[in-house]
């Protein structure tokens, strides 16, 4: 069993340091001058924790009385106040729709998620629903097979559609806990791919009410990738975010912004290129990564 608190801690090292460096700047100092201000701000900024947030913690340091210490902890608090969506509610979705443009990591995540719930002991199907990309349904089938994951492909379906309303109709749902589906990677400019995914839907809707569309970005572009958030949820209700590629990025603060903008609640982190590698996401947990507050010797 993954030490979920330490596996979060590790997976956002790159982004703790900067935003640690960033409070280097006013720790200490009885009075912070414009141009501590001005590097604290920057660096916070660079991490991707978003203007609205910095601001606010800016403003609380500012009014402090005592700045010997940092004041991570109450950073924390700020933050959690600016944020109020409950984000670390239970998932019960039967059918989960997994979409994003290419290339963050859409098709290995969609196997990890599986192992996660075959792991917590449900019963688990992948579909593949990626007809574009000729390597997609090869390369889910081999992480579900090498994984013991049930997984349905189709190398001669032209169609996404078609093939899910296939797929779901040869699953006993009765008998299944959760069923992922992996999409095709695409982008906002392609009006009819983004249609697309509006007709699997109503495809998924005729089988069963308790489906969630989930996206998954890549925390190395940082906001570019929360900006995608905003373009597919024109399309689909947005019920998750999973956010890839976290153990190689300085913006893990990226999370902060997009939470609040959106609110939608992220449900995985993703903190390397291993199976087990996808963390649930906890806000107090993330935050205590972001911020250092965990002792990594635990």
């Amino acid at each position: 069993m993954k030490n979920l608190i330490k596996e979060t801690f590790k997976g956002l090292t790159k982004s703790r340091k900067k935003i640690l460096n960033a409070f280097s700047f006013i720790s200490g100092k009885k009075y912070i001058d414009e141009k501590s201000i001005i590097g604290f701000e920057a660096l916070l900024l660079s991490s991707d924790v978003g203007l609205e947030v910095t601001d606010e913690v800016v403003n609380s340091i500012k009014k402090m009385s005592d700045k010997n210490a940092l004041p991570l902890n109450l950073v924390k608090q700020k933050i959690k106040s600016l944020i109020n969506i409950d984000i670390d509610e239970k998932e019960n979705s039967k059918i989960i729709q997994v979409v994003g443009v290419n290339g963050v990591g859409k098709t290995t995540c969609c196997a990890k998620i599986a192992e996660y719930y075959k792991n917590q002991g449900l019963k688990t199907i992948v579909i593949g629903a990626d007809t574009y990309r000729s390597a997609a349904s090869n390369q889910i089938k081999f992480w579900c097979d090498s994984n013991s994951i049930d997984c349905i492909v189709s190398k001669n379906a032209k169609n996404p559609s078609s093939l899910l309303y296939e797929s779901l109709s040869s699953i006993n749902l009765d008998d299944t806990d959760k069923v992922i589906i992996d999409t095709a990677g695409r982008l906002h400019t392609s009006l009819n791919l983004m249609q697309e995914l509006k007709k699997m839907e109503s495809v998924i809707s005729k089988f069963s009410n308790n489906y969630a569309n989930w996206i998954a970005i890549d925390a190395i572009t940082g906001q570019n990738s929360a900006n995608q958030i905003g373009v597919f949820a024109n399309y689909l209700k947005l019920c998750g975010i999973i956010i890839n590629k976290m153990d190689g990025s300085s913006k893990g603060g990226v999370i902060l912004p997009a939470i609040k903008k959106y609110k939608i609640p992220f449900k995985f982190i993703g903190v390397g290129e291993n199976i087990n590698d996808l963390i649930p996401f906890d806000f107090d947990r993330y935050l205590d990564g972001l911020l250092g507050l965990y002792d990594e010797k635990n």
